[in-house]
């Protein structure tokens, strides 16, 4: 395995004396963390009194070798802004040039001039060829810097004591509004690579612009010939003449060959090189995206990915595609929850208890179970079927649901909901955003996804509210409180699948399959390597990563938390209605309102913790939610269990409590669980997200079966108290897993394999 530190340094050897001398020093810092308090002595600029030696001695090291890469940076970004300045000069001059011959008549003999200028454009194209392959080269030096920093101050957290981690304060006093100088807002803060690229991108559009210019004279004047006679700025092959050293083609003649291309291009491929590499950069100069990773996208290797030219802009089939995916989910979720404030009271009307309660709403996700495995096999082979059959699923359910009370079947109130089951098309929804939006969109896309299930769980219950205020008749069978929820969801399932039938578009997955990209543009083996990086140390690193995924403890420890997280969740909401009606005389409407309420405070917890996750590392925070959990649940069980012993500023209080801290819980357990998960179980069929989704969907089916059980064992005064209790005691013992396997939730690096630390 290419370990981290012998990838920097064959990079620097590759590039020449100058990155040797100016890059970090990855091994030399790494030794340091190694030594600890027995290293050399400290000099005395760093000798500060209060802090051990080992800290002040890393710190004063690593600071030098940030300003010794950034002073570099910024010699190279001076050099290469002088060299753009100087050919805008030329540049200015090819453009007045071309000006006059533009308004000279055609029987003046422009040609001549006319292929003068054309040599001139031509070496005025090459010059700005090589300054963007400095650039591109610029790009690596600071992504490999980057890299090195963040690995670095990663490996000394995690060999340090938590009062001298250094992560934190290093990229607070960046981040912060306090007027604090740093040497990394120069290598985190690309505001001088997007001016160097500014001007790139208009002189080569101006330059494309140029050559039609001077084509059409050519043309005008007579010259057949010279409309041929025209060269590629990036060929595959020598093309009659010789190649100089960076791949730039030099005429051997002083006329023009013949060549099958223009010179220039309207998308010049160096341009959407640098974005490819710049986009590179951002993904490690950036944050996760808390609301992203809840929705857990997996997809191929990150090196397959990389090597991806940006996909094509979405056509109007693939927009409303992509917006009929979304709407899948959203419609899931509120089916899924629009029968909670009346469920209760329909298995009463259908001639069993409201305890059934529980196993009616747990027969959907009993079904999501099977559907997973089933759509994560169909999605291989298409999406528009897959999705809609999982339409057609639920309106199968809805009409079952809606005609069980005229047959007087709780039956067909079990057999319709799970039906909705197979209307769980989220693992088709996450498997279609990962596959069909490159790494730079997916993130936008998949907070969207979450986003939609969201508004789903908070609409579902607002329908049932407003449901439950219609006037019905009192002998009525086909249009009640109970069964209307049925008939809303069937109409709106029905509009879906005839959308979904006429407008999906099956995606295409050509960027995933070889489809030919940019990067087949480039000349020289070492731009390749540029953008590619070490694909092979990568998937050697892999196959030494490789073990069972019961011995990952990072990864079976979130997939831990998740499925408590959602099995607390499933039980406070399903659990709701009965309580509330028992406690304070709720009616549907009220609790119905009140379910829409806690759906909404997803978004404002998502945002408090999107901000935190800047100061904290994301076991931090589950650490911190998994007590803010417990202690949320120790003041909502009841003491005094009779009716009106429990006051309902109580219950909104702490169920508002739970419900915050369970989804502030979800983000960063699963930022944790994307960063660990080994890329062998990050795609196929059954993959880490595949168990996750499972997972989360067997949470809830054990939560209504739980529900079940409490009101059959201990009658609905007692129902809170056994429902919760044990609950409290799970949350404790993963808060006790979290801190005993503390030091192991951390994303690991290649070279923290290689060493063993």
């Amino acid at each position: 395995m290419v370990e981290f530190g012998k990838r920097l340094r064959e990079e620097c050897a590759h590039h020449g004396p100058e990155w040797a001398r100016h890059c970090i020093d990855y091994g030399a810092l790494k030794r340091l963390i190694e030594e600890g308090e027995e290293g050399a002595a400290l000099p005395k600029q760093a000798r500060h009194s209060g802090a051990p030696a080992a800290l002040l001695r890393f710190r004063y090291a690593l600071d030098n070798e940030i300003e010794k890469a950034v002073l570099f940076v910024l010699e190279e970004q001076g050099s290469i802004a002088s060299e753009l300045d100087e050919l805008a000069i030329r540049r200015a001059r090819l453009v007045k040039d071309t000006c006059i011959l533009m308004s000279m008549e055609p029987w003046k003999k422009t040609d001549a001039r006319a292929r003068q200028a054309m040599k001139e454009l031509e070496k005025v194209h090459g010059s700005y060829a090589l300054a963007a392959r400095s650039v591109l080269q610029f790009v690596s030096f600071v992504d490999l810097n980057v890299t090195a920093v963040r690995k670095i101050l990663k490996k000394w957290d995690k060999n340090a004591k938590k009062k001298h981690h250094l992560l934190h304060n290093y990229m607070s006093d960046m981040h912060s509004d306090r007027d604090v100088d740093s040497h990394l807002h120069q290598l985190y803060n690309d505001g001088g690579l997007t001016a160097l690229v500014a001007t790139l991108r208009r002189a080569f559009g101006e330059l494309h612009h140029l050559e039609m210019e001077l084509l059409s004279i050519l043309e005008r004047g007579g010259d057949r010939q010279a409309k041929h006679r025209r060269f590629k700025s990036m060929p595959l092959t020598a093309m009659g003449g010789s190649l100089g050293a960076q791949g730039v083609q030099i005429s051997t003649s002083a006329h023009y060959s013949p060549a099958p291309k223009l010179l220039t291009h309207e998308k010049e491929p160096l341009l959407q090189m640098i974005q490819i590499s710049r986009d590179r950069l951002k993904q490690n100069t950036k944050y996760i995206d808390l609301v992203a990773a809840q929705a857990l996208m997996f997809d191929q290797d990150s090196v397959e990915d990389a090597d991806q030219g940006p996909p094509t802009e979405m056509t109007t089939a693939q927009k409303i595609s992509s917006f009929l995916n979304l709407a899948s989910t959203f419609l899931y979720m509120t089916n899924y929850y629009i029968v909670a404030p009346t469920c209760g009271q329909y298995a009463a009307r259908v001639g069993s208890t409201e305890s059934m309660a529980g196993i009616v709403i747990g027969m959907t996700p009993n079904a999501a179970l099977i559907a997973t495995v089933l759509y994560g096999w169909w999605t291989n082979h298409s999406y528009k079927s897959a999705i809609i059959f999982a339409g057609t699923s639920s309106v199968i359910g809805n009409v079952a649901y809606a005609l069980a009370l005229k047959h007087n079947s709780i039956a067909l109130v079990m057999i319709g909901r799970f039906f909705n089951g197979f209307g769980s098309a989220r693992s088709i929804n996450r498997r279609f955003i990962a596959d069909t939006f490159s790494r730079r969109e997916r993130t936008a896309a998949s907070a969207a996804f979450v986003t939609a299930g969201a508004l789903g769980m908070a609409c579902g219950p607002a329908l049932a509210a407003i449901l439950s205020r219609l006037s019905y008749s009192p002998d009525g069978e086909l249009w009640t409180a109970e069964t209307s929820p049925g008939w809303v969801m069937l109409f709106l399932w029905s509009a879906f699948l005839v959308s979904a039938f006429l407008f999906f578009e099956e995606p295409d997955r050509s960027h995933l399959f070889g489809k030919k990209t940019v990067l087949e543009l480039a000349t020289t083996s070492g731009e390749k390597q540029l953008l590619l990086g070490d694909v092979q140390s990568i998937s050697e690193t892999e196959s030494n990563l490789k073990r069972p995924l019961y011995k990952n403890i990072p990864v079976m420890t979130t997939l831990w938390i998740y499925f408590i997280l959602k099995l607390v969740l499933e039980c406070l909401m399903s659990s709701c209605p009965s309580l509330t009606k028992f406690y304070f005389g709720w009616t549907a409407q009220s609790t119905g309102m009140f379910l829409a309420f806690l759906g909404l405070l997803m978004f404002p917890a998502n945002i408090f913790v999107a901000r935190l996750s800047h100061r904290f590392e994301d076991r931090e925070l589950i650490q911190s939610s998994l007590l803010a959990i417990l202690c949320s649940i120790m003041g909502f069980l009841a003491y005094n269990p009779l009716p009106g012993a429990y006051p309902v500023k109580r219950y909104i209080f702490f169920g508002i409590c739970i419900f915050i801290s369970v989804n502030s819980l979800e983000g960063p357990n699963m930022s944790l669980l994307s960063k660990t998960i080994p890329r062998s179980w990050a795609k196929g069929i059954f993959n880490t997200g595949f168990l996750a989704t499972e997972a989360g969907t067997a949470a809830r089916s054990v939560g209504d079966v739980w529900l079940t059980l409490a009101i059959e064992c201990a009658g609905i005064e007692g129902m809170l108290n056994s429902l919760f209790a044990p609950l409290m005691a799970l949350v404790l013992m993963s808060l006790v897993l979290t801190r005993w396997h503390y030091d192991e939730l951390v994303e690991c690096d290649e070279d923290d394999v290689k060493s063993g630390n």
